[in-house]
């Protein structure tokens, strides 16, 4: 019953997707390794049906993750903004953990939380949170699926540097047989995990 009633909201959540005009992808505050590969592989797929994405970054890109590709759509959020029709939280256990772009999100038509923290809030109009995948990036793998696009070599390496900072490189007691599933599919798509894996660890 819980996995039909996750996938129910999923369904709701992408049907949102599709039919906003304008989307705004916010990681949490001082974002980690799943909150900027997962915001970043969200927008870079979404790009591919909607010329209006970003992702705002409450401060600059760490260094250690300036090689993630969709940096075209990231920018530390502005004083000023057109709001978008859409907002989506990734991997943000409550409102608080946007810190100024909270403001944002409480200005536009459809909000929308991603995350796996079982304290979250549920702070949003459409709610996806699963406490049971490993990292924000497992989650964001099945929305791109069930969408139906592509997962690309940009896309994968967002999605599996999400993967390993949030299980410690699968060490951590987060990680899921379905953890190492998904992350075989991503190294099926040309990833290079030993590149990855010196530039994050």
């Amino acid at each position: 019953m819980k996995s039909t009633l996750l996938n129910e909201k999923m369904d709701e959540i992408i049907d949102v997707l599709r039919k906003s005009k304008s989307i705004v992808v916010l990681p949490h505050i001082q974002a980690d390794g799943d909150a900027l590969g997962s915001g970043l592989a969200l927008a870079l797929a979404l790009s591919r049906i909607n010329s209006n994405v970003m992702v705002y970054l409450e401060e600059d890109m760490p260094q250690m993750y300036s090689f993630l590709p969709g940096q075209e759509m990231v920018a530390v959020f502005p004083d000023s903004i057109e709001v978008p029709d859409t907002v989506v939280a990734i991997d943000t256990g409550d409102i608080e953990r946007l810190g100024n772009r909270a403001s944002l999100f409480k200005s536009v038509k459809f909000t929308i939380n991603i995350d796996h923290h079982p304290t979250n809030t549920h702070f949003a109009d459409f709610n996806y949170v699963c406490s049971n995948s490993s990292a924000a990036g497992e989650i964001i793998y099945q929305l791109i699926n069930m969408m139906g696009l592509v997962l690309d070599a940009d896309i994968s390496t967002c999605l599996y540097v999400a993967i390993i900072t949030d299980t410690g490189g699968f060490r951590f007691a987060n990680t899921t047989y379905i953890t190492h599933l998904v992350a075989s599919d991503l190294l099926n798509n040309g990833i290079n995990v030993t590149e990855i894996s010196a530039k994050v660890f």
